[in-house]
């Protein structure tokens, strides 16, 4: 049986690199594979990175250790890249990602538009030329699937978080959040062979995170992730390199794998390392002993031995994580906040309307929503920091609002690491405070350091510092994570959980609020159900953490869009809709409520009504079947690369057609269903 070689698309062989004398690449070799998706992880600051940039070529290192097979592209999206062009460039969002991530398409746009022109004129004798030119340039734009352009960029924009209120404005008047999402789905839309991304759900919305996962897990090429999102790299990642001192190793698995994997071989090389060390001391004791003796030929010839030793580096322990202890100094009345008819506008923008809500001590909320909804907004107005236009706010007795900034302005930039803290317990010993910033990874080096010049993880891990100095009951906190290494969230994380105060947290960090949050507040359009919420002005809340909330919305949405396949799963979608019926036919003390919401009295269907209805059901579950066999039939044409765009414009016709007539039916289906077992 032969072996099969699997061809690296990109690989460094014994790479190095470093900043004078701080080592960050030490011979690190690593071979990316074809369709593989790769979470490189490490702690801030080992490298990840320059890791990145020596793989994009972006990075000075000998030519020979950075091989790349035939013609493969490469892109990559730094963590602070934005969606650049010239200030006197006035074209809207859409065509100025149009022209730049289907450059080339455009080209053979306007190529076979000059061409379509010539033949119309041109002689017969040059005809054949210009039909096997038109031939060539048509295969191409075939092959780059040039007929989906449009659908592919706006399908990216949405995704992103970008929807098209803003596709028809400048560049030049977006937010850096919004050039960043741009520069994000230009990355994704360039169709590389490889993407190189650094922390890609920056400035991504829960919702814009969840559209990401998917299209990674249909992307055809190579894919390698930098986050500290550890959700998204396990619902994306399938292999894992890790960067620790400069070395790089490899695990086959996600992101929970490699904890558990590097856990259990930091044991492996720690004993390894142990038995390596005692036998050189027993050979050294044994070489001391009789060096001089009836036995220094046999101590000499041990001696050759031990120099021989290639000695084992004693292995680095798993990150550990800090001890946040967040205790408050006294503790609040029953009532924390109370809120009654709270209404803010923004620039001309109403971010919240009509919003009542009551938080009672030791409640643990998240809050969630699209990027620009409101979210901080709402946290600074209960804390005082932000005015508003209608309604109230009430703070209960003795609530002690922490607030944390997720642009980490709690800091002064004037004040040293320890001044920091020193001014918020001026009684407190050098000695005492040294021990507390130790403990939480800043050490000598580092205390007499402006807090100017701290890195955005040191300087939101000190702002956390300072909030545990301060011991307030209630805590109101921005994106705490978003500048925080993993081994620090889950130190937040562990800290929060045994929390006795009050929490209100925004995040989009989905593994975080499972952990800390019980239950939600959800920023979403008027017009958008919330599955399982109850509606306070635009403000939804859901009473569970974010994983319920995400599988009911998930249900609700299949269940909408008719997606669920086969009778059995179509039957097990029915029963779910009857249970909400029966339920609301309870509320209505036996009633059920139509398609208009007046409340019907039921009655009890005939043997022949029912038999009416059964015969109804067989055939809508046959025409059904045939119409998923249609649409099937017709997406496969729609994959074809010979098809031009009318045809193209055809078939998506005949899907949507089809799309039509499958809600209708499922419609009618489902209520004959309940019509007979409800008797309606």
């Amino acid at each position: 049986m032969g072996l099969f070689f699997v061809m690296a698309l990109l690989s460094l062989q014994e790479a190095s690199f470093d900043y004078g004398r701080k080592k960050i690449l030490d011979r690190v070799s690593v071979s990316l594979e074809p369709a593989v998706t790769y979470a490189l992880v490490g702690a801030n600051g080992v490298g990840k990175t320059t890791l990145l940039a020596a793989l994009a070529g972006e990075l000075e290192i000998p030519a020979r250790c950075r091989q790349v097979s035939g013609s493969v592209r490469c892109q990559l999206l730094h963590q602070e890249s934005v969606l650049v062009v010239d200030d006197q460039d006035t074209r809207p969002l859409l065509d100025t990602v149009l022209h730049l991530a289907f450059s080339r398409e455009r080209e053979l746009e306007g190529q076979l538009a000059e061409l379509a022109t010539k033949l119309a004129t041109t002689d017969e004798q040059q005809q054949a030329t210009l039909i096997a030119r038109q031939g060539q340039l048509q295969s191409e734009f075939e092959r780059l699937d040039g007929y989906t352009v449009h659908h592919r960029l706006e399908t990216a924009l949405r995704g992103v978080g970008l929807l098209a209120d803003c596709w028809q404005r400048p560049v030049s008047s977006l937010s850096g959040g919004e050039r960043r999402r741009a520069a994000l789905a230009m990355v994704l839309l360039s169709g590389a062979d490889v993407l190189l991304m650094d922390e890609p759900t920056n400035h991504l919305d829960l919702e814009s995170c969840e559209w990401l996962e998917g299209y990674i897990e249909q992307y055809q090429g190579t894919i390698v992730l930098v986050s500290h999102d550890r959700h998204f790299l396990d619902r994306t990642a399938t292999s894992t390199l890790h960067l620790e001192r400069g070395k790089l190793r490899t695990y086959n698995g996600n992101y929970s794998f490699f904890m558990e994997a590097s856990e259990l071989r930091y044991q492996q090389d720690l004993a390894t390392y142990q038995r390596q060390q005692t036998k050189i001391r027993q050979t050294e004791d044994y070489i001391r002993r009789n060096i001089e003796g009836q036995k220094t030929k046999q101590a000499q010839s041990r001696r050759k031995q031990l120099a021989k030793i290639d000695r084992l580096e004693r292995p680095v322990a798993p990150r550990s994580r800090y001890r946040f202890d967040l205790r408050p100094v006294r503790q609040s009345g029953g009532t924390v906040f109370e809120t009654r008819d709270l209404g803010k506008i923004y620039a001309e923008r109403e971010l919240f309307r009509g919003v009542d809500l009551l938080v009672s001590r030791g409640e643990r909320i998240g809050i969630i929503g699209p990027n620009g909804c409101g979210k901080t907004t709402l946290l600074k107005t209960l804390a005082g920091q932000e005015t508003y236009e209608q309604g109230a706010v009430i703070r209960g007795h003795n609530v002690d609002v922490g607030l944390y900034d997720q642009h980490l302005l709690n800091v002064a930039d004037h004040h040293t690491v320890m001044g920091e803290i020193a001014a918020v317990d001026p009684l407190a010993t050098v000695g005492e405070l040294r021990t507390f910033l130790g403990a939480f990874g800043f050490g000598e080096e580092m205390i007499d350091l402006p807090v100017a010049e701290l890195s955005g993880g040191e300087r939101g891990r000190l702002t956390l510092l300072r909030l545990i100095k301060e011991g307030h009951n209630t805590l109101l906190l921005d994106e705490p994570t978003n500048h925080l290494d993993t081994a620090s969230r889950e130190s937040l994380e562990q800290a929060l959980r045994s929390f006795t105060g009050t929490l209100l947290v925004v995040s989009h960090d989905r593994r975080f609020l499972d952990r800390v949050a019980d239950r939600l507040w959800i920023f979403a359009a008027p017009a958008e159900a919330v599955p399982g919420a109850t509606t306070t002005g635009s403000l939804r809340q859901f009473p569970g953490n974010y994983t319920e909330f995400a599988r009911r919305r998930r249900e609700e949405r299949l269940a909408a869009a008719g997606g669920i396949n086969g009778k059995t799963d179509r039957k097990q979608q029915s029963r779910s809709t009857r249970k909400a019926r029966k339920s609301d036919g309870k509320k209505n003390g036996g009633a059920a409520g139509d398609a208009t919401g007046r409340t019907t009295v039921r009655r009890a269907l005939s043997k022949n009504e029912q038999a009416r209805r059964s015969a109804w059901i067989t055939e809508a579950e046959s025409d059904i079947e045939r119409l998923e066999s249609e649409k099937e039939a017709v997406l496969a044409e729609m994959t074809k690369q010979s098809i031009g765009a009318d045809t193209m414009q055809q078939l998506a016709s005949q899907c949507a057609d089809i799309d039509e007539q499958l809600a209708t039916r499922m419609a009618q289906w489902e209520q004959w269903h309940l019509e007979i077992e409800e008797g309606i």
